[in-house]
């Protein structure tokens, strides 16, 4: 028999052993559980306190480089994670400027970074008729492309000259008919295509760096060469790069004001000084004299012609045929009014014989009063007058028209078919009648016959050839077409060609022309003579808006919303011109009797970013890398500015910034190992320099806000903005950034009243990391 005794003080021990165990761990679980965010957090410091001073050093670089480098500079260090992680974020919106031309205004952008068609802009102070949009391209991935209108002629190119040079040739590619061929130009060479025939189809140009693209046609023509740095609201400049065909040229260059200018080719260069013209009449606030210079160019071989003045002026170029101004010949050239629009009120023509053709749009008639005569021009009607170099003077209409210098001065009746619109031999982008630019959704323009004689004319050979000035538009004309079954009506895709409309010869003396759901550029060819330049096919696409209202506006920006695409699919989309990488925006209205004056304009950049990500008792914290700012969101979410955007104010009211746009090389690296990372300078260009009434930035993303308070934090020194916190008209003890609410992510420059010297410049780096050396 087995005897078993209970043991109560090994049973009691057992049980207090197993207590002060449980107690022991939940002594343990307790300090864990207090101690383990502690932990995490001194963690996120680490990893915060390690990756700022590498990001702080990058941006360092990165402003060095954009501000005082040139073109293959670079800069290369070695950047070791912790336990985060290393990615470029493409996609997360940007920064944008803008300034204003007109007193007491202002101008506001909201939503221009979003990656869809649309966006918002407020500008209260004046009724706003159009918004033209150019893609910047401030990407080196970002392709130039130039559509050729389908035709026959020849084709010239060159690169434009920029702030600095980049440096070897880049590569330029021309497609027609399915066939592409590449070559590398050197950045002061000029390629051209002979024998382009129409016959072939529609053809492209693409090139990595902006172009000066010249169509020549025949035996000679003339255009309006575009500066190569236009001013904002004039359209003038000081600087011109021409690819020059074979053979002489005239030229002839007037400004409102005295200049000295250079020129120079491959071959040839010379100086000169303009000569000052008194005109027979001018309005009450420009000057009674103009200045005007008149040379030669004869090249043996394509050459490129670089021009350079002192002072802004326009210049036009004369070539074959239309060199000497004998009266006859071909060329036609439409000119702008004193603001740059091609519908306007006052013009000074250029002092060059020849004769003038005036063009009411309106339905409406209207006087033009030249050399101290009025002028009647009927509704949608033109008139034509001799116009000679030796008599300039100022047009004043009485309410808008469009002007236009013809070569040929002949003037024959009324009863001759045609006769007011005889222009034998030209080429040119027919001014939109709504936006009073080259591109837009209504035309009403006299037709450009250059058939029979002079005495006799007759309609001869005319095309007008519309392009999509956005991803698509719908068109309809009520014109005598060669073939009114297609010609009459139809839709454009940006993607697909162009549209040819032949005239027939019992077409009328105007041609009219509407596009819906999307803006059309209208060449006008007459005849198998010519010159025009080709514009690029991202530059100035513009919006019908014709509203004032005092709050947000909304406007269908003209290319295709890339807002739901992979990131690779938008690269692309910014490489081949679907999309902008950069875009300029323009306002234009009316101020006083001019109807289509710069109101306004603004430049939106999309800016890649750098991102570190790291976790601490949260996760996905992160300290990025833009455009020199360094931010972080250590450690709970909150938006901090380690490191603000750069910008040089003074002395005075002057505003100076360069805005660096890095974009990584495809094969680049990223990830939590050690990477070397080269950053490289490929260029920088100037945007604008201009006298500002008011200038405002605004920055995209999370922080947006941050960076505003930030930039405005020494408004709390103001004794006024303390006492009248919000109104800038009672700031008068502060000049600099001033944020007028703490809810806005944008701030503006108070110079106290006055005017403000504004440049922009936008630097374009790539970035690529890899493991090891780099160079």
């Amino acid at each position: 028999m087995i005897r078993r005794d209970l043991d109560a003080d090994a049973v009691s021990s057992s049980i207090a052993t197993v207590l002060l165990f449980a107690g022991v761990l939940a002594i343990i679980s307790g300090m864990m559980v207090t101690l383990m965010p502690v932990i995490n957090e001194l963690h996120g410091a680490a990893e915060r306190g390690l990756m700022v001073g590498q990001m702080e050093d990058l941006s360092a670089e990165t402003l060095r480089l954009s501000e005082s480098g040139v073109p293959g500079d670079a800069a290369e260090m070695t950047i070791r994670p912790h336990t985060g992680n290393l990615g470029w974020q493409l996609l997360e919106g940007g920064t944008w400027y803008t300034a204003t031309h007109q007193a007491d205004s202002s101008f506001r952008l909201e939503g221009v970074l979003d990656l869809d068609d649309s966006m918002q802009f407020r500008h209260p102070e004046h009724r706003v008729e159009s918004l033209c949009a150019t893609d910047l391209h401030a990407s080196s991935e970002s392709n130039h492309h130039y559509r050729v209108p389908i035709l026959d002629g020849t084709l010239t190119a060159t690169p434009l000259q920029s702030l600095t040079t980049p440096l070897g040739p880049r590569e330029l590619t021309f497609q027609q008919g399915g066939v592409s061929t590449s070559q590398s130009l050197e950045m002061d060479a000029v390629w051209s295509q002979s024998s382009l025939s129409a016959a072939s189809g529609e053809a492209w140009i693409t090139s990595e760096v902006p172009l000066r693209v010249v169509m020549w046609r025949g035996q000679g023509g003339a255009f309006l060469a575009t500066p190569d740095r236009p001013d904002a609201i004039s359209d003038a400049g000081r600087a011109w790069t021409v690819p020059l065909l074979a053979g002489d040229h005239a030229l002839h260059v007037v400004s409102n004001d005295p200049f000295t200018l250079e020129w120079e080719s491959a071959s040839a260069s010379g100086t000169g000084a303009s000569t000052r013209v008194l005109l027979s009449q001018s309005p009450a606030d420009e000057s009674s004299s103009t200045h005007v210079w008149d040379g030669s160019v004869s090249v043996a071989s394509d050459q490129r012609l670089v021009l350079r003045t002192s002072a802004d002026a326009r210049l036009v170029i004369r070539w074959g045929d239309a060199q000497t101004l004998d009266g006859t010949g071909p060329g036609a050239v439409p000119w702008p009014d004193r603001g740059g629009a091609w519908t306007g009120i006052h013009f000074q023509p250029p002092a060059m014989d020849g004769s003038l053709i005036l063009h009411n749009p309106d339905t409406a008639g209207t006087t033009a009063r030249i050399a101290g005569l009025h002028h009647a021009i009927g509704g949608m009607s033109s008139i034509r007058i001799s116009w000679s170099a030796a008599n300039p003077t100022w047009i004043e209409a009485s309410s808008p028209i469009q002007v236009e210098w013809v070569l040929d001065d002949q003037t024959v009746g009324d009863s001759a078919t045609h006769a007011v619109s005889w222009r034998p031999g030209s080429l040119f982008l027919a001014p939109a009648e709504d936006t009073g630019r080259t591109s837009g959704s209504s035309w009403v323009t006299g037709t450009p016959s250059n058939g029979g004689t002079a005495s006799i004319p007759s309609l001869g050979t005319v095309n007008f050839i519309l392009q999509p000035a956005g991803p698509s538009a719908s068109w309809s004309t009520s014109a005598t077409t060669v073939d009114p079954a297609n010609d009459s009506a139809g839709n454009l895709n940006h993607g697909g060609s162009a549209q040819v409309i032949g005239l027939a010869d019992t077409h009328g003396a105007n041609f009219a022309l509407d596009a819906t759901a999307g803006g059309i550029r209208l060449w006008a060819a007459a005849g198998a003579d010519g010159a025009a330049e080709i514009p690029e096919d991202g530059a100035d696409r513009c919006v019908n808006i014709d509203l004032r209202a005092s709050g947000w506006i909304e406007v269908n920006l003209p290319w295709t919303s890339v807002q739901n695409w992979e990131t690779s699919a938008v690269r692309d989309a910014w490489r081949d011109g679907t999309y902008f990488f950069g875009v300029g925006l323009t306002l234009r209205g009316a101020v006083g009797d001019e109807p289509h004056v710069a109101l306004g304009t603004a430049w939106a950049l999309h800016l890649p970013r750098l991102v570190y990500t790291f976790d601490s008792s949260v996760t996905n914290l992160e300290i990025i890398s833009q455009a020199g700012f360094v931010g972080t969101n250590h450690p709970e979410y909150r938006p901090e500015v380690l490191v603000p955007p750069s910008s040089r104010e003074g002395p005075g009211p002057r505003l100076a910034a360069t805005v660096p746009v890095s974009m990584p090389t495809l094969d680049s690296l990223t990830g939590s190992t050690e990477l070397t990372l080269l950053l490289t300078l490929e260029g920088r260009d100037q945007l604008t320099t201009m006298t500002a009434y008011q200038v405002r930035r605004g920055w995209d993303g999370p922080y947006g806000m941050a960076i505003a308070a930030e930039s405005a934090e020494n408004t709390g020194y103001s004794a006024d903005w303390l006492a009248f916190p919000g109104q800038l008209d009672k700031l008068n003890d502060y000049v600099g950034w001033v944020q007028t609410s703490p809810s806005m992510s944008e701030v503006v420059y108070h110079s106290g009243g006055e005017p403000v010297l504004f440049n922009l410049q936008v630097a374009t780096l790539t970035s690529h990391s890899s493991q090891g050396d780099a160079l």
